[in-house]
């Protein structure tokens, strides 16, 4: 397991939630979270520091098939994409954008649950999260 990243939640731009909802972006998502499925959304989450981990997966939108980000982010080449566990017991995926102005510092996570519901999270609130290779 990899050292804790740590963040405020942010709010996002809203995309994430219907785009996850297309198949061939859920089972992709899916299979990636080594077949756990991904609640449609992702939580922003801007780190105290630069990100600097390593996230394995990489996904290009002709990989999946479907418009998922040309139409609002056109400049996004594809995803970085790792697992980790969040706040110690939720397994997710996370997400950072191929593209020149995505933050160095913002991460999204896509999880297994609501984080905001199960968590009572708000705007501002710190959430951490480690890189894992696998969810054992």
């Amino acid at each position: 397991m990899g050292p804790a990243h740590r963040g405020r939640v942010a709010a996002g731009r809203g995309f994430a939630s219907d785009r996850m909802a297309l198949e061939p972006v859920h089972q992709g998502l899916q299979a990636l979270a080594g077949g756990i499925g991904m609640v449609p959304g992702t939580l922003n989450l801007l780190l105290d520091l630069p990100f600097v981990g390593f996230l394995p997966f990489y996904v290009a939108e002709a990989d999946l098939g479907v418009t998922v980000w040309t139409d609002h982010a056109p400049a996004r080449k594809g995803l970085s994409i790792g697992r980790a566990l969040i706040a110690g017991r939720y397994r997710g995926l996370i997400l950072r954008g191929d593209e020149p102005d995505y933050p160095a510092n913002q991460v999204e996570i896509a999880c297994e649950v609501r984080l905001r519901e199960h968590l009572g999270l708000a705007d501002g609130d710190r959430l951490d999260f480690r890189l894992v290779d696998s969810f054992r």
